[in-house]
């Protein structure tokens, strides 16, 4: 071992830091420090925009209007919103709602909204979570939309008007991912992607309706209602493809203001990241 002499450097804890020390690690220090800062900086610019979504947990509200079951439950408000209605936790609301009839209804609950899109999380503590009131309002084709079709019902002493108005926009091809919509405008920040894959196929598996949501070159966003071909709930035979990119095709359908893709599940295909 070599012999140490008065001029080697040596730190003790309780004396000042060597001069010659001090020279190598103050610039040490000073480097890591920018280093990490920077790394941090790229890391962070790299992620995705967790969005502007609200999820309204400090109070419950009631939210009227028509209330379709089939393939999944929407509530078309008359506030001109649509809800999704969702059950607390990562489950649909289809085994509760199911037991109501197509009509007016009134359900209680907490929204959660992003980009003028709706869930309700149906609240268990009120006293009426969901109250339903059968009336006979018909589905109307754009086309064959008679003068009368606006139909007046009281509930409550008050005068509501459901219009329900469907439309065939035709056959389209659309590139986006299957998000649930729970998590995506508001409970989960963000909702979308790789890394919300295993969160979003349990939401999907236990009932919440998938969308399709589709961004343009400006990144604004579309959503699409999912179901298959006739309509009917988007199976687990393709939930493999929940959070990819994919390319599918399918018949767009308006229903009020809610936007359904009912898809061609042979034309599914994952895209290319």
């Amino acid at each position: 071992m070599a012999e140490q002499t008065e001029r080697d450097p040596f730190y003790v804890g309780y004396l000042p830091l060597p001069k010659a020390i001090k020279r190598f690690i103050v610039p040490w220090l000073v480097g890591n420090i920018v280093l990490a800062i920077g790394i941090a900086a790229v890391v962070a610019s790299q992620h995705r925009e967790p969005g502007d979504g609200v999820w309204g947990t400090g109070q419950s509200v009631k939210v009227e209007g028509w209330l379709e079951l089939d393939p999944y439950p929407v509530l078309h408000g008359v506030d001109r919103e649509i809800y999704l209605p969702v059950e607390i936790g990562k489950v649909g609301s289809q085994e509760r709602i199911n037991e109501f009839e197509r009509g007016l209804a009134i359900i209680t609950g907490f929204v959660i909204k992003r980009d003028g899109r709706n869930v309700i999380e149906i609240d268990d503590s009120a006293k009426y979570p969901v109250l339903n009131y059968t009336v006979d309002i018909p589905t109307y084709n754009a086309e064959t939309l008679p003068d009368n079709a606006l139909e007046s019902v009281v509930t409550y002493s008050r005068t509501i008007r459901a219009l329900r108005v469907q439309q065939d926009l035709g056959t389209h091809t659309l590139r986006g991912e299957i998000v649930d919509p729970k998590c995506y405008l508001g409970v989960m920040q963000p909702g979308d992607g790789k890394t919300h894959k295993v969160c979003a196929t349990l939401c999907i598996k236990g009932g919440i309706p998938p969308m399709l949501l589709v961004r343009d070159k400006q990144g604004e966003t579309a959503a699409y209602l999912l179901t298959d071909v006739d309509g009917n709930a988007f199976p687990a035979s393709h939930h493999e493809y929940i959070a990819d990119p994919i390319e599918v095709t399918g018949q767009v359908v308006r229903d009020g203001d809610l936007l359904i893709l009912r898809a061609d599940l042979d034309s599914i295909r994952r895209l290319e990241q």
